[in-house]
């Protein structure tokens, strides 16, 4: 009965696609790292331009689980890391074991402002002006320097956000920028529809 009960809900719990796979992976240790006050502590270390480029404490936790490839990626992956741990919740606050960080019903970054708009915590003009600055920036830097405070405000303010795609997305800035910024801008103005092309799922 027992065993039943639980394949039962391991055959309900929410299954990624195969492209957002390995970020989902890695967030989710993101999630256990920050499950520590000491690991939290030193994930929100990357807050910072200089944390980011010396992540003396934020690498002995992540190292192992970020892909080899261009230094933007490793510093994609550091920085979602630490934009998560800034809001992750306190271990001293919590006995529960934290929730997936997968849910299939929320999108991309353009979904999240979509929602953010709804509930008035920003104007429609507000952040169509913040999606064409982030688009306009060629660097993972410079995206970075006003997404942190955006991602900050919204993850305050408890608006839904998918830090897998939010990882994907910067893994692909480089490279993709066009791409990335076209579907935050589609997914903002069509919320409903959480479908992106992944014609470009070997480059994340």
């Amino acid at each position: 009965m027992s065993t039943t009960a639980a394949t039962a809900d391991t055959d309900s719990a929410p299954v990624p696609p195969k492209w957002l796979a390995r970020h989902v992976a890695f967030m989710e240790h993101v999630a256990e790292v920050c499950s520590s006050p000491g690991g939290r502590s030193d994930l929100r270390t990357g807050q910072t331009r200089r944390g980011l480029t010396e992540p003396w404490l934020m690498l002995p936790h992540l190292q192992s689980r970020i892909p080899r490839g261009l230094p933007e990626r490793k510093t994609a992956y550091l920085a979602a890391a630490a934009m998560f741990a800034a809001h992750a919740p306190s271990p001293a606050s919590t006995t529960a074991q934290a929730a997936s960080v997968y849910d299939a019903r929320r999108g991309n970054l353009g979904w999240s402002l979509a929602r953010a708009v709804r509930s008035g915590l920003l104007s429609q003009d507000t952040a169509t002006e913040l999606l064409q600055l982030m688009a306009r920036q060629r660097r993972l830097m410079g995206l970075l320097h006003h997404l942190q405070p955006l991602v900050d405000r919204l993850a305050a303010e408890q608006v839904p956000l998918s830090w897998p795609h939010l990882l994907r997305d910067l893994t692909r800035w480089t490279r993709y920028r066009t791409e990335v910024a076209d579907q935050w801008m589609s997914s903002h103005y069509d919320p409903a529809d959480t479908t992106e092309d992944t014609a470009e799922e070997h480059t994340a």
